[in-house]
């Protein structure tokens, strides 16, 4: 978990929820509580000194009878640390320098700042109108290049109903929020759901709609332009519609499936406005230019995923797979699995194994090449790479009535990825050029109803 997914608002999260949730609800507890609570804390730190997080979240929920059900949820994210800009790394020191913003012309030039150094770019004839000021960092030889001055806070908020509609349906709609001081999110979300068969058979849809406005520190930049401390363009946003379509099985008294098609489009802007790619000399490898990145403004995702839940002796299987495809190139295959033990009557550990592999999009390349022809789009973003993630972690839960629940989950994450391509220019044959990831996580929750 790479955090890729923090520019993702909290409402696309609740969305796949929706579906999942049928699967989950099925095994909740039968008590008759009117309001719950759930909470908790998660703690993130990725190695190396790179991005570290600590997320907060309270979820509340009212029933007003009737299953006539109102809830709110709240998340807040910290984030700070050293992230990748996209380079790749060489046998000389590099230089990179990114927009600033400066509320007095007095403050200092040539200050500290996160690693970094506050400078001024004096204006270029016939380029630069006036003096700018610039936030500039160097990277060692030989280092992976990140951006040491990474820092973030993001608030979000949803809301949802739930009703009952007609006999054996349910229908349920909502909205959601996220603000971060460069990007924001809203959207609204709706779902469907239908018993069939005595209650054995249920089929659900969920539909979300949300609008994204990306607001970088510096303007947008034009796609392969150079690395830039000037201010670039106004704000740019993209449109998304997700749809899951999902259909719940009662197998027997011990066995409940679920089987889901998501279906998602976006359109409009993309692209990492932080991120580059770097342009190497053609015999030596080293790093003559850095261009910001370029994403088509379309995508089309596609999943199906199916979900097994075992009841056995003292112990609950979870164990699911999933197929993921889009029109970028990208397709993913996820294995999970769970198992939760019961033991010493109230309390529980619950074993957790996660595989996840993927292939390329076609246009993510590590670099560009000087005096190639230029493609239409390009990305260094391992994240949309080749590559294998493991996960592995436990959780130890304590029970102490029929509504209230204490956990802890501990995981490792690794990311392995092919850091010495084929073919690889010059000095960056002996380079790594995949930001390989390893990260632990830490998450303490509790849930409790009256």
């Amino acid at each position: 978990m790479q955090l890729v997914n923090k520019r993702r608002s909290n409402v696309c999260r609740a969305l796949a929820a929706a579906a999942a949730g049928l699967l989950q609800s099925t095994q909740a507890n039968a008590a008759d509580t009117t309001t719950t609570f759930e909470s908790g804390v998660l703690y993130y730190k990725e190695n190396g000194g790179r991005v570290q997080a600590i997320e907060p979240s309270v979820t509340a929920s009212y029933d007003f009878g009737n299953q006539h059900r109102l809830s709110l949820g709240v998340i807040y994210d910290s984030l700070t640390g050293a992230s990748p800009n996209g380079a790749v790394p060489s046998t000389q020191s590099q230089n990179f320098v990114t927009p600033i913003k400066i509320g007095s012309t007095k403050t200092s030039v040539t200050s500290a700042s996160g690693g970094s150094t506050i400078i001024s770019i004096p204006p270029t004839p016939g380029q630069l109108a006036q003096a700018a000021f610039g936030r500039q960092y160097t990277v060692d030889a030989g280092k992976l290049p990140v951006d040491p001055g990474f820092k973030d806070q993001r608030i979000a908020a949803n809301v949802d109903w739930s009703q009952p509609m007609f006999e054996g349906s349910t229908i349920g709609f909502g909205a959601g929020f996220s603000h971060e001081h460069d990007y924001q999110s809203l959207g609204a979300h709706t779902r469907l759901a239908q018993d069939f068969n005595d209650k054995n058979t249920t089929v659900s849809l969920a539909l979300n709609y949300e609008h994204d406005t990306s607001r970088p520190l510096g303007g947008i930049p034009v796609p392969f332009t150079s690395m830039s401390p000037q201010w670039k363009g106004p704000n740019d946003g993209k449109n998304g519609v997700d749809a899951v379509l999902g259909v719940t099985q009662i197998m027997n008294r011990f066995w409940l499936t679920q089987f889901n098609y998501s279906y998602s489009w976006s359109n409009g802007y993309q692209n990492d406005p932080y991120r580059v790619i770097s342009v190497v000399a053609p015999l030596t490898g080293l790093p003559v230019d850095n261009l910001y990145e370029s994403r088509p403004e379309k995508r089309r995702r596609q999943s199906l995923y199916w979900d097994n839940r075992i009841h056995m002796d003292r112990d609950v299987l979870d164990l699911s797979l999933r197929y993921f495809w889009d029109d970028w190139g990208v397709h993913s295959i996820t294995a999970d699995i769970s198992d939760r033990f019961s033991f010493a009557r109230r309390w529980f550990i619950e074993p957790h194994g996660r595989f996840y592999h993927q292939d390329s999009a076609s246009f993510y390349k590590p670099y560009l090449v000087q005096g190639q022809p230029r493609p239409a789009n390009a990305t260094s973003d391992t994240r949309l790479g080749t590559f294998n993630a493991y996960t592995g972690g436990l959780k130890l839960g304590w029970i102490p009535n029929k509504v209230d629940e204490l956990g802890l989950r501990v995981e490792y994450y690794k990311q392995v990825g092919n850091g010495h391509p084929p073919g690889a220019i010059g000095q960056l044959a002996k380079q790594d050029l995949f930001a390989q990831v390893s990260a632990v996580s830490a998450t303490l929750s509790y849930s409790y109803g009256f």
